[in-house]
């Protein structure tokens, strides 16, 4: 019923790259005219999801760029040079390019990367766990020793967007679709990935699962016109657990015979607080082993598993025999989790 394979590499460092503005959930309400067209007070939305503020790009900065700088760090972090590595690949919704070249090709040149091989996953929300589980098998077949993962996440521009077609509303029930879409932010990520140290350690199991009959729920673009981000928050919220739920126990009971208490970290994507609880009814695994970035950095896509990451190994909060597990889902729906045991 789902996609399992047994782990066979490791990760060797991330990075990330955060733009410095900062803009806080009321200002994005008072853009919207909320108070105006819809009765909802500019602190609704931060009361709602738990979005206080988010961060936002430059004018001029490219996905690549964030992709770039953040690919830089964790070459930096690992003393790796951009020669070493084997394969690039970008796994970002938002790209430098609607269709060509695919931003993995950008990203290489940019790090004068050029015995790499290059391509783009695009999975929704989901993209950066598909392409490590994809990594995975790469680095498995001894086709990649060193393997690099970004990410150049601009979701503030589709909030503006959202904001742009509620100034012409007054739509009660638009307004509720294009809510989610208020959350997003802007955020860059890496991870380089290798072979295993020793069977004991690293990733040690992907598990993942596609229902795409609930692909209407959540929706963005249509052909080569870009929209705002649709979503039927109450819609997707409910199928996406579900499906994290299955895959979650046949992973850790069937699987890997983990047991919750075990896992130190669960580090997820973020929507929303309201998730969290969510997540723990699910799991079992409490509140407070489920690391938090929304309320700062809003709804970073792709970006939030391995933002997560980096900050935990930066505040020296992950060891050695570390149990962690991450977990993702994206419209469509799919849904993903990675099992993996640290080794600093």
């Amino acid at each position: 019923m789902y996609m399992y394979t047994n782990g066979h590499s490791r990760i060797v460092s991330t990075g990330i790259y955060l733009p410095e503005q900062c803009i806080r959930s009321r200002e994005v309400m008072e853009l919207a005219q909320s108070q105006r067209r819809f009765g909802l007070h500019p602190d609704w939305l931060e009361k709602v999801t738990g979005v206080r503020e988010r961060r936002a790009c430059a004018e001029g900065i490219l996905p690549s760029d964030m992709a770039v700088a953040a690919a830089r760090q964790a070459m930096d972090n690992a003393g790796l040079a951009a020669g070493k590595l084997d394969a690039i690949v970008y796994a970002g919704v938002v790209r430098d390019h609607m269709l060509e070249p695919g931003t993995a090709h950008v990203v290489q040149h940019k790090l004068d990367a050029d015995n790499a091989v290059v391509f783009d996953v695009n999975n929704a929300c989901l993209g950066f766990m598909s392409a490590i589980h994809l990594m995975d098998a790469l680095i498995a077949t001894g086709q990649v020793r060193y393997g690099l993962i970004v990410t150049g996440e601009q979701g503030y521009q589709y909030a503006l967007k959202a904001c742009h077609r509620l100034q012409q509303i007054n739509d009660r029930q638009e307004f509720s679709r294009l809510a989610a879409g208020l959350t997003l932010g802007d955020a860059g990520a890496a991870v380089i990935m290798g072979p295993k140290i020793d069977a004991e350690t690293g990733f040690m199991g992907f598990i993942a699962h596609s229902e795409g009959k609930y692909s209407e729920l959540c929706f963005c673009g249509d052909a080569l016109r870009e929209t705002p981000l649709y979503t039927d928050m109450a819609g997707i919220t409910r199928e996406a657990a579900r499906m994290v739920g299955l895959i979650f126990h046949d992973l850790m009971d069937q699987r890997l015979r983990w047991q919750p208490r075990q896992v130190s970290k669960l580090i997820t994507h973020q929507a929303g607080k309201s998730n969290f609880r969510i997540l723990s009814d699910i799991t079992k695994i409490p509140v407070e082993g489920i690391p938090e970035t929304v309320t700062t950095l809003g709804n970073i896509i792709t970006a939030s598993v391995p933002v997560i990451l980096h900050r935990l190994l930066m505040a020296d909060q992950v060891n050695t025999g570390d149990r962690l597990l991450l977990s993702g889902s994206g419209g469509g729906i799919s849904a993903a989790q990675a099992a993996l045991v640290w080794d600093k």
